[in-house]
């Protein structure tokens, strides 16, 4: 990693010098007059701001090609240079964990995936801590963040909860750290998965947007007037168990027709197999049966995708998005269920609401670990 002359940590600058380079990182090349405006700065101010982000490399001036220019000394766009700084994104599942190492634009330069040896928060720790060896061999890395299924926030040192790895009160962070060298924070994985998408992602230039992911079971990150919502302790966007139909299949918690029991990939799975007596029966299996016409398969995702659209009309009734953005491992699904979930979605958004606007982003599973790394740079700047 490379060492500043001006300053080794954001931290060493001013809040508003912050607030400058993050609006550079999300949305530049900018010209200076462009900041100053985004900001309610003056020329000034903004000059002696960036003066020292300059000077240490992490800012430089974008060349403007074409001839004719202005008279006049000429100002050039500002941009960040994204290879002046390295992250360590990790997400842990039950069984293994996946890493990945990033630039300061969130571009995955390295991963690495290492299996669990267990369970025991020691093990895991150290588990971590040789994933962030295993991507180091360019330098240090400026923070690490780390992503899981569960209770957990940025600004909380402790996995509160974690059903997948047996955990209550468990301080990962603080053990991390210790087994890494260099600052550390924890996540909530959706909520990572979404700040990524804000700053990097199909949500850049939203303000209040939602992010809906499914998968093994279904998640929602919020962002509201450009803040990440946490929620108390770190619970927010738990939408899995919002009733569908009260006459419906059982989750596997035995809430009969909630969301989950619908839309989770082994709800889905779960229920095609038994229809069809075909227990050998994946999920992209079930998909492509769905696809191909089989009537029962269909019906299925059909359900799920209405399920799917009043999820997202109830989430867009209460924070009225700008966007709503579905992902996940089983995202893909939206290609068979896409008139359902829209006929939902139409007739459960509130009546004197302008229509949700709907992106789909491709997923991929490094992408859980590449959210962890965002939420290390968002850190790194003092970000929310």
């Amino acid at each position: 990693m490379t060492v500043f002359s001006e300053f080794s940590e954001f931290s060493d600058l001013s809040p508003t010098a912050r607030a400058v380079f993050a609006e550079l990182l999300v949305h530049g090349p900018l010209s200076r007059a462009e900041v100053a405006r985004r900001l309610d700065l003056s020329p000034s101010v903004l000059t002696k701001l960036t003066r020292p982000l300059l000077d240490a490399g992490l800012l430089c001036e974008e060349p403007q090609g074409g001839g004719g220019a202005a008279p006049g000394r000429p100002s050039f766009p500002l941009r960040v240079d994204h290879s002046r700084r390295s992250y360590v994104g990790v997400k842990i599942t039950a069984d293994e964990l996946f890493a990945v190492r990033t630039d300061l634009g969130a571009t995955v330069r390295e991963q690495v995936g290492l299996s669990l040896l267990g369970h025991e928060v020691s093990q895991v720790a150290d588990r971590v801590g040789q994933a962030v060896e295993l991507l180091s061999g360019s330098g240090a890395p400026a923070a690490v963040g780390v992503g899981l299924a569960g209770t957990a926030a940025r600004d909380d040192r402790v996995v509160r909860r974690s059903p997948f790895l047996g955990w209550r009160d468990v301080p990962l962070a603080d053990l991390v750290e210790r087994a890494v060298g260099v600052p550390t924070v924890l996540e909530n994985d959706v909520r990572a998965l979404t700040a990524a998408e804000h700053w990097f992602g199909a949500a850049v230039g939203r303000r209040t947007f939602a992010l809906v992911t499914v998968g093994e079971g279904l998640g929602c990150g919020l962002v509201v007037h450009d803040r990440l919502v946490s929620g108390k302790d770190g619970v927010s966007g738990l939408i899995g168990h919002l009733p569908i139909d009260d006459r419906g299949p059982l989750c596997e918690l035995g809430h009969r027709g909630c969301a989950r029991a619908y839309v989770a990939a082994p709800s889905v799975r779960r229920s095609v197999r038994a229809a069809l007596d075909r227990p050998e029966l994946s999920f992209d299996d079930c998909l492509r049966l769905a696809g191909a016409g089989d009537p029962a398969a269909r019906r299925i995702f059909d359900e799920a995708g209405a399920a799917l659209g009043r999820v997202v009309a109830t989430v867009a009734n209460l924070i009225g998005p700008e966007v709503v953005v579905l992902s996940g491992e089983t995202v893909h699904m939206y290609d068979v269920c896409a008139s359902a979930f829209a006929e939902s979605l139409a007739a459960h958004t509130h009546w004197t609401s302008e229509p949700v606007a709907i992106r789909v982003q491709p997923f991929a599973f490094t992408e859980w670990a590449r959210g962890a790394a965002v939420i290390a740079i968002r850190h790194d700047l003092g970000a929310g």
